[in-house]
C-alpha cells in the first residue's frame, strides 16, 4: 500500500473514542463544525442547502479488503488515505454524478441509499446520529482537502 500522508479514519470510530476535533475549520480558515456545541448552530449544518460541494482530488488506489482508499490532493499533490466507507460513497456521488451538490443534498443522498440497502433506522435518535456522522464525514474531507466548499 502506497504510504498516504494524511489519514481520515473511520467517522464512527472517532466519535466512539471521543476523537472528534473540538472545532473542524476548512483550509480557507471557514468555521465548518464546533461538534461539541449544539449541533443545529454547526456553520455546515445552517448552511446545507446554499453551501456547494465540488471534488479536489483523483484516485490513486483502492483496498476494499483493507476498506481503504488512497488519492491524491489534485492542488497539492498530497496522498490521502480514507478508512471511512460511507466518506468514499459520497466524495464518489459528489465526483460521478452531482458536482457541486449542497452539503443537504450529498446527505439525503446517503442517508436514503443507507435506508435502501439495510432498511429503516429504528428511530429518530439512529438517523440524526447517523446524519451528524455524515456531517463530520464532510467536514473532514473539507479541512483535508478532498471537497471544495463554495459558499453561496
Amino acid at each position: 500500500m502506497e504510504q498516504a500522508h494524511v489519514v481520515i479514519p473511520d467517522i464512527i470510530d472517532l466519535v466512539e473514542q471521543h476523537k472528534v476535533d473540538e472545532e473542524i475549520y476548512a483550509p480557507d480558515g471557514t468555521l465548518l463544525m464546533k461538534p461539541y456545541e449544539v449541533i443545529a448552530e454547526n456553520p455546515l449544518i445552517m448552511n446545507r442547502k446554499k453551501w456547494r460541494l465540488f471534488t479536489n482530488y483523483t484516485a490513486v488506489a483502492s483496498y476494499l479488503d483493507e476498506d481503504s482508499w488512497i488519492v491524491k490532493l489534485n492542488t497539492s499533490g498530497q496522498l490521502v488515505e480514507i478508512r471511512d466507507n460511507d466518506l468514499v460513497r459520497m466524495l464518489n456521488y459528489i465526483k460521478t454524478q452531482h458536482p457541486g451538490a449542497t452539503v443537504e443534498e450529498v446527505v439525503n443522498n446517503e442517508l436514503a441509499r443507507t435506508v435502501e440497502e439495510t432498511g429503516d433506522f429504528k428511530d429518530d435518535d439512529e438517523m440524526v446520529a447517523y446524519a451528524m456522522a455524515l456531517y463530520l464525514g464532510l467536514a473532514y474531507a473539507i479541512h483535508y482537502g478532498l471537497l471544495i466548499l463554495v459558499k453561496d
